[in-house]
């Protein structure tokens, strides 16, 4: 005769045994999912290149606009003018010149960058010319330029060049990023041989934005109309960590993205731009995992940035950001190739793939099963039973 305690196991072991198998389901259902959502964030553009050819590509600069400025070429270089109704057009050089390279761009389409050491800014109607300065780096929706390879400099068309100078004890300094406010950043040596991030107007003048805890230099790649700084710091000792500082806030450590293990004392970030609504991009190098392009904001953190991308390209720094949360990234695909991309928001929400509804419908159906088949078990559990 078979017991009711026989009975209540078979029940038991049944039940956990659907339950594994189409939890599992539901567990793996969600997982392609989050990876579904994760993948459609942007969309890719390819920039192409100039020689058509292998070659190496760098994006530096973007406006709203989402016109993207950089170089192309092994040997020479040049620098390119970007946008989606016409690809890529070489910028020229300077008269007699070789090489060119474009860093910024502003929301006019004016570009500044270095032709041979030289600084210069373009225009449409211009074209091409001399800034009488060293390389530029940055220019505002106003027109004034920064730059500097030994001494940092700001550059109007009213007053032309005028020497930032350095911190106390310093003896060279280099502008990165101007905003639209006339604030400039970058980096000076100081007096014990080390250097500082900077900011920079003008009525104090430079300002020593100081380092990390336990770091003891610091280099400011960008500022926004907000007055937030971003750069890195590091040490001699350990790797270089991202920053984001503000006047309220101080130097604030954006950490590396997560996952990376196993961590290292050399594993590093940097940060080379922010955008208007705090947005950071830039990279992170890891001994394991080799070098990665980040996206961070105060609501997710640092994010890597191939996880929001389809597969088959990796990205290893991502350069600028736009107010529209476009983004110009590079890619190393092979020694002698580099190649440069657009990445922009996609502007649809993303919905699930077919294998990832499947896989929800199949752990539904699963849990609808299981709860039938437990309603069975349980029924013949209380029959009378027969002898």
């Amino acid at each position: 005769m078979t017991s009711i305690t026989s009975l209540k196991t078979k029940v038991k072991t049944k039940v956990k045994k659907l339950t594994v198998l189409f939890g599992s389901a539901a567990v793996m259902a969600l997982g392609m999912n989050a990876s579904a959502i994760a993948a459609t964030m942007y969309d890719v553009t390819d920039l192409g290149d100039l020689a058509q050819r292998l070659s190496f590509d760098f994006s530096y600069g973007i406006n709203d606009a989402g016109q993207v400025v950089g170089s192309s070429g092994f040997v020479p270089n040049r620098a390119f003018l970007w946008n989606s109704s016409t690809g890529m057009t070489d910028l020229g050089t300077l008269p007699g010149g070789r090489d060119s390279y474009a860093y910024g761009i502003n929301n006019a389409g004016q570009v500044v960058g270095s032709s041979d050491g030289q600084g210069f800014l373009w225009t449409r109607s211009t074209g091409m010319t001399a800034l009488g300065t060293s390389g530029a780096n940055a220019i505002n929706n106003a027109g004034q330029v920064v730059g500097g390879e030994n001494r940092a400099f700001l550059w109007s068309s009213s007053t032309g060049s005028t020497d930032l100078g350095t911190l106390p004890g310093g003896s060279s300094s280099r502008a990165s990023d101007i905003n639209d406010n006339s604030q400039v950043v970058g980096t000076s040596s100081t007096s014990d041989g080390t250097s500082h991030a900077f900011l920079w107007n003008s009525s104090t003048g430079m300002t020593d934005l100081g380092t990390l805890p336990n770091k003891n230099s610091s280099s400011a790649s960008a500022i926004n109309n907000a007055g937030q700084v971003v750069g890195n710091s590091g040490s001699t000792f350990n790797g270089r960590r991202a920053f984001l500082w503000s006047s309220s806030t101080g130097m604030v450590d954006l950490g590396l993205p997560p996952g990376r293990y196993p961590a290292s004392d050399s594993d590093s970030s940097s940060a080379n731009d922010i955008n208007d609504l705090g947005q950071v991009v830039g990279s992170s190098d890891s001994t394991f995992n080799g070098r990665r392009a980040f996206l961070w904001s105060s609501d997710t953190g640092m994010v890597e940035l191939n996880t929001l991308i389809d597969p088959g390209i990796r990205l290893d720094t991502a350069t600028a950001i736009n107010n529209k949360g476009q983004i110009v990234a590079n890619s190393r695909v092979s020694s002698y190739e580099h190649r440069t991309y657009l990445l922009t928001p996609k502007s649809s929400t993303p919905v699930p793939e077919p294998l990832t509804t499947g896989g929800t419908i199949l752990a539904g159906a699963g849990l609808v099963y299981l709860r039938r088949r437990y309603g069975r078990l349980h029924r013949s559990q209380n029959k009378p039973l027969q002898e």
